[in-house]
């Protein structure tokens, strides 16, 4: 067999083996919720995003002359801020408040929700374990947290009969109330998993469908922009 024609049936084999690679995505709600990206041996986290620090290339003068500035607002602000401490330390301990269990189920349902909707029948579910212990230390708001919480593992556990090709076990659920603990815990693991070539697909038709769109908003302007442009002429010839 000629050496060109192996070279070129190993490149299409590679080709296939990369496409038939599979993308796995898994929603883990334990302490809080992560999603992340997993393909061979590489990990990306998807959410919650890392922030980056943004780096700023200042010149020395620049650097100075910016230092001043902001020491000069400083001395003129001290006052105003030292009495204002007080009520912002407050404010930032209300701001960040933990999500509570329900609230944490909800945004797990919302990320399956776009997850699917997004890759269509592309998308398959190996795994499901939904294991979630209810308490709060009062008999009366367990009782109602975990009404709350039942409803919404039957709304996740609805939606996820809706991913098309469905390759895992019977999903592992408990759902318990403990009336003598003080703090609820969760053990919630989603693993989904598309081949590379249905994550193209899903690219692709995606970029097709931005630009029909773009196309048709450019028709949409020529139209209109010709229709004004006839108007005007019309005003013209009235005149004239």
């Amino acid at each position: 067999m000629p050496i060109p024609l192996i070279i070129v049936g190993a490149i299409l084999l590679f080709i296939a083996a990369l496409l038939a690679l599979r993308i796995r995505i898994r929603i883990v709600l334990q302490s809080d919720i992560s999603v992340t990206l997993h393909i061979l041996c590489f990990r990306k986290r998807l959410f919650p995003r890392r922030k980056t620090p943004k780096r700023k290339y200042l010149s020395k003068k620049r650097a100075v002359k910016n230092a001043q500035k902001a020491a000069k607002k400083a001395a003129k602000k001290a006052a105003k801020e030292a009495a204002k401490e007080a009520k912002k330390k407050k404010h930032l301990f209300s701001q960040k408040k933990k999500r509570t269990l329900a609230e944490k189920l909800v945004l797990v349902r919302a990320i399956s929700a776009v997850l699917i909707r997004k890759t269509r029948k592309h998308l398959r579910l190996h795994a499901a374990r939904l294991h979630v212990r209810v308490a709060t230390g009062d008999a009366a708001t367990t009782a109602v947290s975990y009404g709350v919480v039942c409803q919404s593992l039957s709304y996740l556990l609805a939606l996820l009969d809706r991913v098309t090709k469905l390759k895992a076990v019977t999903p592992d659920v408990s759902v318990t109330a403990d009336y003598l603990a003080e703090k609820p815990s969760a053990d919630v693991d989603l693993v989904f998993s598309l081949r590379v070539l249905g994550a193209l697909a899903i690219v692709f038709g995606a970029a097709i469908a931005f630009i029909r769109t773009k196309i048709k908003r450019n028709n949409h302007k020529k139209q209109a922009a010709s229709k004004v442009a006839g108007a005007k002429a019309q005003k013209g010839n009235r005149h004239g």
